[in-house]
This record gives C-alpha cells, structure tokens and sequence, in this order.
C-alpha cells in the first residue's frame, strides 16, 4: 500500500513539474535524460510484470526452480496490480512533461538534451535485453536452458535490475544539469518536495513491513536500494537549491535550435 501511495506522489510531482514549465513556458534547466531514463525505466518494469503475470514460460521456469515456493498447481505469481496501475499513471505523465520538452525546446540552453551517456547507457541496455532474448529462446520449446545457460526467467530478472538501475539513478542527469550551470531554474520546488515525500513513503513503508518471506514478496515491488539512492540524489538538489545556488541567476545562453 505504502508503495502504491509512493508512485502516486510521483506522478503528482511530475504534474507540478508539467505544471510549471506550462507557466514559464520554458524548459530551461530541465533535464532530458532524467525523464527519458524515467520512461525507459518504468517501461522496463511494466513489460517485467506482465511477464510475470501472464507469461506460462516464466511460471513453468519458477515451478521448477522453485517448487517448494511456486508450486505448479498455483496459477499465479506474486504481483501487486495496484503498483502495475501506478507504472502506467508514471509513463503517462512522464510523456506529458516529454512533450513539452520537445515542444519548448527552443528555451532550452547548450548543454542540455539527449547526452551522449543516456544514449549509451540505453544502447547498451537494450543490446543486452536483446542478447539475453536471443539466448534464452533460441533452444525453445524443445528445451527451457538457452545458450550459455540463459533461461527466459533470467532474461526477465536481468531486465528488472536494469530497469531499477535506471530508476535509482535517473535523477544524477538533473543533478549534473545543475551544477553546469550554477543554477537550479527549471526544477519545480514541489516537484522535489513531493518526489522526497514518495521515496520516503516506500522506505518507510519497507521498514514497516518488516523481513518477509522472499516468495511473498510482490515481483514488482521498489526495492530499499531505489529509494534510497533517490533520496540521496533528491536530498543534493534540495541542497542545491535552497543553499548552493539560492538567488543565483541562469548563466548559460539558450541553445540555437534554429
């Protein structure tokens, strides 16, 4: 519960982000990689969960593997519909605040858009979905163990650390932005308020629930290290803003996008 509470602060963060750039009419200061490894992180999770939910490749693999935990007479797995909802909420204002930034682009400044470390950072990680796809499939259905002894269940499991990986440390490109150019404009200050507010709702909400038998545990769940990790990066720009750069004026010119 305390986790779904947690997405659902997020979503509202990001509509007060969407929110303000529709005031200033700017996006200035606001950085790309930060939402696009958002949407890629939460599209990640998404397709995890549904395999997790309806794939009967990934039950059979658990049953066999597990069975003690995930016996075969047990159609489902673990997974908390409640948090899948709130992924696809997340994705939906992720996009709104992507259209904007496409559609303000002309008020951005010169270092921001696509870095070149996001476009690697998902090049590799897609490359390496593909690769782990590829291996686990290429002996089915006659055998479950693909080449170099990738199951389809791992190829799953190694997508859902990417995807948490990247939703652990999506906000360090904000970060980054920030510190280039001396200046927080272009970060909503409820939208950092109410993004601490969620990372805190989750670890709180771990801590309450306390050690859980592993194989009860929802397979889509936000991990501790996630949220840590976000209140650690979120923690920087508060710091950034309130006491680093308060009252400091833009320095950067705006990019020609002509």
């Amino acid at each position: 519960m305390f986790q779904v509470i947690s997405l659902i602060l997020d979503c509202v963060a990001i509509l007060y982000q969407k929110r303000y750039n529709r005031l200033h009419r700017s996006i200035y200061g606001l950085s790309y990689d930060m939402y696009v490894l958002n949407l890629f992180s939460c599209c990640i999770s998404i397709y995890c969960t549904l395999q997790y939910m309806f794939s009967p490749l990934v039950r059979n693999q658990l049953s066999r593997r597990f069975p003690l935990f995930y016996p075969r007479d047990e159609t489902k797995v673990p997974i908390s519909v409640g948090l899948l909802i709130a992924e696809f909420m997340n994705v939906f204002c992720v996009c709104l605040v992507l259209k904007q930034l496409i559609r303000y682009r002309s008020t951005q400044h010169i270092h921001q858009g696509l870095s070149i470390i996001c476009v690697f950072v998902l090049l590799f990680a897609i490359s390496f979905s593909i690769f782990t796809f590829a291996c686990s499939s290429l002996y089915l259905p006659d055998q479950d163990m693909g080449r170099f002894g990738i199951f389809y269940l791992e190829h799953i499991n190694y997508l859902w650390m990417i995807g948490n990986f990247l939703s652990a440390f999506h906000i360090v490109p904000q970060v980054t932005l920030n510190w280039m150019g001396s200046c927080t404009q272009g970060v909503s200050s409820k939208f950092v308020v109410l993004s601490m507010l969620s990372v805190l709702t989750a670890i709180i909400g771990n801590m309450l629930a306390g050690p859980k038998i592993f194989y009860k545990i929802p397979f889509n769940h936000i991990p501790i290290f996630r949220s840590l990790s976000q209140l650690i990066f979120l923690s920087i720009i508060l710091y950034q803003a309130q006491f680093a750069y308060l009252g400091r004026k833009p320095i950067l010119p705006k990019k020609n996008t002509d």
